[in-house]
């Protein structure tokens, strides 16, 4: 397609070409925190880092859970801000989470400043900034 619209196909890139793209594409990792207390686990919160070719890296929140005896006493919020937090440390400019299919985890994340844009809920992590 390149050739035909008057373009040179790329050649093989090489070493250092590739090692310099998987740099900037790389994963960043994730982070997993657990809320505990007497040594009993409360809440579970984990996220995942990417770069982006173009902007500021992104922060998935890939799931958080409070057990159900701990709901409705802060566990979850304070998770949610830990991970808001852990994603502005890394560059983040906003946290992003699927829209749960069932549960009250929307209305909670709502509660939190979490605004819902399509099918994820967002976080944006530039106008909280601390």
């Amino acid at each position: 397609m390149l050739t035909e619209s008057g373009l040179a196909a790329p050649g093989e890139p090489d070493r250092a070409t590739l090692r310099r793209f998987r740099r900037v594409v790389a994963d960043l990792g994730s982070d997993l925190y657990v809320a505990e207390t007497d040594g009993r686990p409360l809440g579970i919160v984990h996220m995942a880092y990417t770069r982006r070719l173009a902007g500021a890296p992104e922060a998935h929140l890939e799931l958080l859970v409070v057990a159900p005896e701990a709901r409705r006493q802060g566990v979850g919020g304070a998770l949610a801000a830990l991970a808001a937090a852990r994603a502005r440390r890394r560059g983040c400019s906003a946290l992003r989470c699927p829209v749960p299919a069932s549960g009250d985890a929307g209305a909670v994340l709502e509660r939190l400043g979490w605004r819902r844009t399509g099918d994820v809920f967002e976080f944006d992590l530039a106008e909280r900034a601390q």
